[in-house]
C-alpha cells in the first residue's frame, strides 16, 4: 500500500477514534448546518465546498465509496485535502435521514430531544442545487420558520469571514 494512502488512512482512524470519544465524553453539539456532495461532482466544486464549509465547522459529508473501495475513496479525499482545506465524512445515513437524493445540498436542522422509545421526526430545511453557501443559509433565513435564526447565525459567521 502506497505510504501515503496508509498515512491517511491511519490519521482518518485516529481522527475518527478522538472524535468518537469526544462526543461520548463531551455530548459534543452536531453542526446545525451540513452540506451534502458526492464524488461525481467535480473537484474543486467539491473543494470549494469543504473551504467554505470549514469556515462555519459545518460537516461536508458524502454517500458511499469510490468503487466499493476504501483505499480509493481515502486516495480521493487525499488528492481533494492535499492543501488542508477541510474534508468529508462518509455517512450514508445522513444521506436517508434528510431524504437527499441529489447534490450539493445545504441542510439545516434543528436535533431533536425524543426519548429512546419515541419516533420522532427532525425539523429540517434542505436548498439543492450548484450555489453558494450564503445563497442557501439565506433562503433558509428568507422562510421565517424555526430554523431561520440556525440559519442566520451561520450566514453572519460566513459573511463576517468574507468581509475579514
Amino acid at each position: 500500500m502506497n505510504k501515503k494512502i496508509w498515512l491517511t488512512w491511519i490519521i482518518c482512524i485516529i481522527g475518527w477514534t478522538f472524535s468518537s470519544y469526544a462526543m461520548a465524553e463531551e455530548k459534543q453539539k452536531i453542526s446545525p448546518v451540513l452540506i451534502f456532495v458526492s464524488f461525481s461532482m467535480p473537484d474543486t466544486s467539491i473543494k470549494q465546498w469543504m473551504r467554505v464549509a470549514e469556515k462555519i465547522h459545518a460537516p461536508v459529508v458524502i454517500r458511499g465509496l469510490i468503487n466499493h473501495s476504501f483505499k480509493d475513496t481515502i486516495k480521493k479525499v487525499a488528492d481533494l485535502t492535499h492543501d488542508n482545506q477541510g474534508g468529508v465524512q462518509l455517512d450514508p445515513i445522513l444521506f436517508k435521514r434528510f431524504q437527499i437524493n441529489q447534490v450539493p445540498a445545504v441542510v439545516v436542522w434543528k436535533e431533536t430531544n425524543c426519548l429512546s422509545n419515541q419516533s420522532c421526526l427532525d425539523e429540517y430545511d434542505v436548498v439543492y442545487g450548484d450555489v453558494t453557501l450564503l445563497f442557501a443559509l439565506q433562503k433558509i433565513v428568507d422562510q421565517k420558520d424555526n430554523l431561520s435564526p440556525l440559519a442566520a447565525k451561520a450566514y453572519a459567521i460566513l459573511h463576517e469571514g468574507d468581509h475579514a
